[in-house]
């Protein structure tokens, strides 16, 4: 098992090293063909093709000169070929519409991770922008 998660690591690493070369198309290779994602603001596109085109319109607008830094990982195995990558991401770099700068953000992501004959491919994604806020609480 140490080796799936050790592959599984290696994948996330990845993911930002992908992200950050805007690579989309090496981006989209992690992904399985009929992979999911859900984004931060809740677009769901199914299948590596959507996926791809997506990151894709981002990385030439917006994300263009964004720059993704994985802070934490834990993975959890859930089978012998399932397991869950959860981690802890910062972004900087990327602008609003209107080409504004916009302030550093940070989330996590969840890949749910598919191991088979000696490759690790992401099955299913969704990915949550840490909002600060205080919650009042009842006296």
């Amino acid at each position: 098992m140490s080796d799936k998660i050790a592959d599984a690591t290696k994948l996330i690493q990845e993911f930002a090293a992908c992200w950050n070369r805007h690579d989309m198309k090496a981006f989209a290779s992690l992904f399985a063909a009929d992979a999911e994602f859900v984004n931060v603001v809740g677009l769901w596109w199914k299948g590596r093709e959507q996926i791809q085109q997506a990151h894709e319109f981002a990385h030439a607008t917006f994300f263009r000169d964004s720059r993704l830094t994985i802070e934490k990982t834990e993975i959890r195995p859930v089978s012998e070929s399932i397991l869950i990558a959860r981690c802890r991401w910062n972004l900087t770099g990327h602008t609003a519409e209107d080409g504004r700068p916009l302030p550093a953000r940070s989330g996590i992501l969840v890949n749910v991770l598919k191991t088979s004959n000696g490759e690790c491919l992401i099955v299913d994604s969704q990915n949550t922008d840490i909002i600060e806020h205080q919650l009042s609480r009842p006296q």
